[in-house]
């Protein structure tokens, strides 16, 4: 009976300890100011289709010419597909190269990074990575 306590307590501990990060993770108001939706203009450097976020990077010029590397923190890819665009699409609209305009909420750090919630392309179509199906507008 001893053995047997001693195990579920382990287990018990085990557990809570491992879900510890999952919550961190989630925690999105943590690293991100949720106050504030901001909009950055660049130039699409790369597109991720990754887990467990897939990451838009993307280089931003200011008006001196000095380049700031920024990345937009995303959904999960079956999340996107979900929302109606096909990996083929996504990776289309978000070739290197393209002209986009980022909306998302900044990291609180300072950070050159976003917790994406939408982007305008250069011909003015919106990507936006909930509520499908296929939200191209």
């Amino acid at each position: 009976m001893k053995t047997y306590l001693i195990i579920v307590l382990f287990v018990a501990v085990w557990l809570l300890a491992g879900s510890t990060p999952a919550f961190a993770h989630h925690g999105t108001g943590i690293s991100y100011d949720l106050s504030k939706l901001v909009s950055v203009k660049g130039v699409v450097v790369k597109f991720a289709l990754s887990n467990p976020h897939s990451q838009l990077y993307f280089d931003v010029t200011d008006d001196k010419g000095n380049v700031e590397h920024w990345s937009a923190e995303m959904n999960a890819p079956t999340n996107l597909e979900r929302a109606g665009y096909s990996r083929r699409q996504m990776l289309n609209l978000f070739s290197p190269g393209s002209e986009v305009t980022v909306y998302g909420f900044r990291s609180k750090s300072g950070a050159p990074v976003v917790v994406f919630s939408k982007a305008v392309l250069a011909d003015g179509r919106e990507f936006k990575s909930q509520g499908g199906p296929g939200n191209i507008e």
